[in-house]
């Protein structure tokens, strides 16, 4: 068979049959909070069950780390957003796993979640952004400490200081 007889055409243009979908697209279609974040952690996107988690819909470009109004230890404690799991993840260049943090919406009520922020690296490995899917953790109330959920747990103090410790070495 002489493949020269065939003609081929690799530009289709009015077909769909390489069509890829775009990243927001896919993102839209789970079910899970999720958002991403450029390199240095300011919003870039975040789909509406991540806005029914928050309470709110925060300004792409204008919410850093994290689009959750207030967030707090299991014991709490007020956490800043630039120690939220995304921003260690993004600084640190490593994934933040097995920490149960909680979240205060606008309107006082709170939420129990754990966070998988993971860093997105372009063909050369570097960081260009970050994803991060949020499992809320159904509780009746938050008003009690979360310690007792959390005993024998990691906690997002002991990551920091853990991530603190390796980075100085």
């Amino acid at each position: 068979m002489n493949t020269d007889d065939f003609a081929y055409d690799f530009d289709a243009p009015d077909s769909d049959w390489n069509y890829e979908p775009s990243r927001a697209d896919l993102f839209r279609q789970i079910d899970a909070p999720l958002y991403t974040t450029d390199s240095n952690g300011w919003l870039t996107y975040y789909n509406e069950a991540a806005a029914q988690l928050w309470g709110f819909r925060p300004v792409i470009g204008k919410a850093r780390w994290c689009g959750a109004w207030r967030l707090f230890e299991a014991d709490g404690a007020p956490l800043p957003h630039d120690l939220s799991p995304m921003a260690l993840t993004l600084k640190g260049a490593r994934p933040v796993r097995g920490v149960q943090i909680g979240l205060e919406r606008p309107d006082g009520s709170r939420m129990a979640f754990l966070p998988y922020p993971t860093a997105l690296r372009d063909g050369t490995g570097a960081v260009v952004g970050g994803c991060n899917i949020l499992l809320a953790v159904e509780r009746s109330s938050l008003r009690v400490p979360l310690r007792g959920a959390l005993q024998g747990r990691p906690t997002l103090r002991a990551a920091q200081l853990a991530s603190m410790h390796r980075c100085s070495a």
